[in-house]
Formats: C-alpha cells, structure tokens, sequence
C-alpha cells in the first residue's frame, strides 16, 4: 500500500533551469554595469562554464568571474553584491512551481506523507521551498548534506524512506531524471514516476513503472499504486 510520494526538486516541482538562466543573464548585466571589463554576453557565458566545471551549487561563481582582474577589495565587492542582488531579485520573480503543482500537492497531502529529496544543498533546497510557497505541503526535506552521497546512491532514497518511516516499497519516487531518480528509487525498491513536463526533461535511463505529463496527472497514478 502506498505511504508516501517523494519528489525530486528541481525540474520536477519548480522551474530551475528557467529561473538559472534568466538569473544568471541578469547578473552578468549587473556586473559589467558596475565596472566588470566585458560584454554582459561573455560574463554569461564564463558564469555558465563555472557552473559546468564546478556544478551549479557551486557558491563563488561571481567572485571566479571577477578574481582575474586583480581588483581592489571595494571594487571586487561592488561588482559581486551587484551580481548577487541581481540574480536574487531575478531568482524571486521567475522561480515558480509548475502549473498544477500546489493542486496536486495539497491533495496528495491528504492521504499520503510528502517529502523532498533533491541533491542540492540544504540551504539552497530550503530557499527555492520558501520562495515558491511549497514549504508547508512537505512533512520531511532529503538534501545532500543528510547523507554527502548524490543520487542515484541508495544512501539518499534510504534516508529520505527512514525519515518517513515507510519502507521503500510503500513510497513513491517522483522525478524527472532517469538516469537519477528513477535509477535510485528502483534499487531500494522505491516505485518510480518519471515527471515530463519539463523543458529541459532528460530521457536517458531506465524506465520507470510510471510516466506523467503534467503534475496533475500524478493523482491517476496514485490510484493505481494504492
């Protein structure tokens, strides 16, 4: 019997490569405003070969774009809070959970325990929950710092299972990675529920016992499981 219905974060409730993009362009434009000696073209594209090279958790992007130039202190502070204030002004207007999300969620939470489970950082995966409003509908929050092992580890899917207090095989995994998600659920024994909707949804991996196209459609599954 189903228990639980965990779900990956990003690309699966809330739009973030959307909001990446559009925060990260913005930035770079704030930078050279504030004296950064290049195109707002090219500053975005060294912020997305940090990204590449180092993740995008990574948290000194900005101060690697700027480190090169040998500015001054209060220089090189002006063009990274400019940077910053930029991305989180931007981040606060285009971070948005998908269409349908919080329908979906509030009526799942009927029924079911609802967890997250996401291998971004514990503050960065509390921050997208605070600005998009889904706090509230989760009874337990799985980030990288719980276990420093990133999915498709079974460390993640187990801890986040144990933290529920259900077994793997009355939980539910929600994502839209196979080669992630899918991939670790279905070794601990989760089920699995491949989210599509995204733009940026990557196909590659394992199948998974369910596959959606919109949030909503997440409730016929649930019938099905249960």
């Amino acid at each position: 019997m189903l228990q639980a219905v965990v779900f990956d974060l990003d690309n699966t409730l809330v739009n973030f490569w959307a909001f990446k993009k559009e925060a990260s362009r913005e930035a770079a434009k704030a930078m050279v405003a504030a004296g950064l000696p290049m195109s707002a073209e090219r500053a975005e594209a060294l912020i997305f070969n940090i990204y590449k090279t180092h993740g995008v958790e990574y948290q000194q992007t900005f101060s690697d774009v700027i480190k090169p130039f040998g500015f001054e202190k209060p220089v090189f502070e002006k063009i990274r809070d400019a940077g910053i204030v930029a991305y989180l002004r931007k981040k606060g207007a285009v971070l948005k959970p998908y269409d349908g999300v919080v329908e979906t969620l509030a009526e799942l939470k009927k029924t079911y325990r609802l967890a997250v489970l996401t291998d971004a950082p514990r503050e960065q995966a509390h921050q997208r929950l605070a600005f998009t409003g889904l706090a509230e509908y989760f009874d337990e929050v799985g980030t990288f710092h719980d276990t420093n092992v990133m999915k498709p580890g079974a460390e993640p899917f187990l801890s986040i299972c144990k933290k529920l207090k259900v077994e793997p095989a009355h939980a539910l995994m929600v994502g839209d990675n196979p080669a992630r998600d899918m991939k670790g659920a279905r070794d601990v024994g989760m089920k699995t529920c491949l989210a599509k909707y995204d733009p940026y949804f990557e196909n590659e991996g394992p199948r998974s016992d369910f596959e959606i196209e919109k949030p909503a459609d997440l409730l016929e599954v649930v019938k099905k499981i249960a």
